[in-house]
C-alpha cells in the first residue's frame, strides 16, 4: 500500500497510516515500535531498501535494528554488535533522525532518495516523527521503572525488586523442582567506617563492592543492595552446597577490596555472609528472607568476617 503519489486511493492510504499509529500506541516496548515503523515503511514506500538504527538502551552507542531490500524482505538484527558512531551516510540515502522529548532515539535511512516524490518524502517524515514519539515514551517509561527498582548509589537492584523476584523464582522452583540460594552480605562495621572516615568514603567502598558484584555474577543471578551496608544475591538453580561456596568466595573477595582516602588505602573491610536455600530453609519468600537475615546476623554476632548457613527450616508451603 503506497503513498498517494504512487496511485493508492486516499482512503486506503489513510487507513494504513491509521493502522500504523494504532500499532505504535499499542506497542509494549522498543522492539514492537521499531517493527511497526519498518513494516509501514516497506508497505507505504515500496521499491526502496533501507535500514533502521536505534540508540542503545544501555550506555552509549548505536545498534542496527533492521535492514530491508527493495523487494520488501526484512531482516531484523536485535543481536547486532553495538557501534560507537553511526556509519557514514550512503550515496543516494535519505537519512531522518528519530528525535523526540529531547532524546535522540535512532535514524531511519532509505535508499533511492532521488526517486522519492515530495509526498512520499513528507510521508516518510511523518512515519519517523510518530515512531520517535513512541520510542521516547518507551524510553522514559523504562527510565522510571529503572529508578523504581535500582539503588541510586550502587546501580544494583533494590530490596523491593529482590522481594518481587524472589517470589517469582520460588514459584518457578516449585513448579520445576529446582533449588535456589539466597545470600545476604553485610559490612561488619559500616557505620564505624562512616564515623572514622566520613560517609563519602563508606559510600565509595559500597560502590566498589557493587561494581565487583556486577562484574562477577552471571546474567540469571540477581544482585541487590538490600540494606544501608549490605547486599543480597539470589542464585536461581543453585543447590545449597554450591551457593555456600560462592557466598564464601564473594565474601573473601569483597573483604580484600580497598578504597583510598587522601591517597592512602583504608584497612580491609570485614564482611559477613548468611546463606539460605530453597527448599532447605523455607519455601516462601518471607521465611527464606528471615533465614538468610538470621544467618548473617549470627555471623556478625560471632565477630564477623565469616559465612554461616541458616539454622532453621521454615514451614513448608505450596504458595510462596
Amino acid at each position: 500500500m503506497t503513498a498517494p503519489s504512487s496511485g493508492t486511493s486516499t482512503p486506503e492510504w489513510l487507513a494504513s497510516l491509521g493502522a500504523y499509529l494504532s500499532a505504535l500506541a499499542d506497542s509494549h516496548g522498543h522492539a514492537e515500535a521499531i517493527q511497526a515503523l519498518v513494516e509501514h515503511c516497506v508497505a507505504l514506500i515500496p521499491g526502496h531498501g533501507g535500514e533502521l538504527w536505534h540508540s542503545a538502551l544501555e550506555g552509549e552507542g548505536w545498534q542496527l535494528s533492521a535492514r530491508w531490500s527493495p523487494d520488501g524482505k526484512v531482516a531484523y538484527t536485535p543481536a547486532q554488535a553495538r557501534v560507537q558512531t553511526l556509519p557514514p551516510q550512503g550515496e543516494n540515502q535519505l537519512c531522518l533522525a528519530l528525535t523526540a522529548q529531547g532524546l535522540t532515539l535512532g535514524e531511519l535511512r532509505l535508499e533511492g532518495a532521488e526517486a522519492l516524490g515530495e509526498e512520499q518524502h513528507a510521508l516518510l517524515s511523518a512515519l519517523a516523527s510518530a515512531a520517535a514519539v513512541g520510542l521516547a515514551g518507551h524510553t522514559l517509561q523504562r527510565r522510571v521503572r529503572q529508578r523504581n527498582v535500582r539503588d541510586p548509589l550502587t546501580g544494583l537492584f533494590n530490596s523491593r525488586y529482590l522481594e518481587d523476584t524472589l517470589e517469582r523464582e520460588l514459584h518457578r522452583a516449585q513448579r520445576i523442582a529446582a533449588s535456589l540460594v539466597l545470600v545476604r552480605l553485610e559490612l561488619d562495621h559500616f557505620s564505624g567506617i562512616g564515623q572514622r572516615h566520613g560517609l563519602d568514603t563508606a559510600e565509595r567502598l559500597l560502590q566498589a563492592m557493587a561494581d565487583w558484584i556486577q562484574r562477577s555474577f552471571r546474567g540469571s543471578d540477581v544482585c541487590c543492595r538490600f540494606s544501608e551496608g549490605g547486599f543480597a544475591l539470589l542464585l536461581p538453580d543453585a543447590p545449597l552446597s554450591s551457593g555456600l561456596a560462592r557466598a564464601e568466595g564473594v565474601r573473601e573477595e569483597l573483604s580484600e577490596l580497598r578504597v583510598r582516602r587522601r591517597g592512602a588505602p583504608l584497612e580491609p573491610a570485614s564482611v559477613s555472609a548468611g546463606v539460605a536455600a530453597y527448599p532447605d530453609h523455607g519455601s516462601n519468600r518471607d521465611t527464606l528472607l528471615d533465614a538468610a537475615e538470621s544467618a548473617v546476623a549470627r555471623a556478625r554476632d560471632q565477630g564477623g568476617g565469616t559465612t554461616l548457613v541458616a539454622e532453621f527450616t521454615g514451614p513448608l508451603s505450596t504458595h510462596p
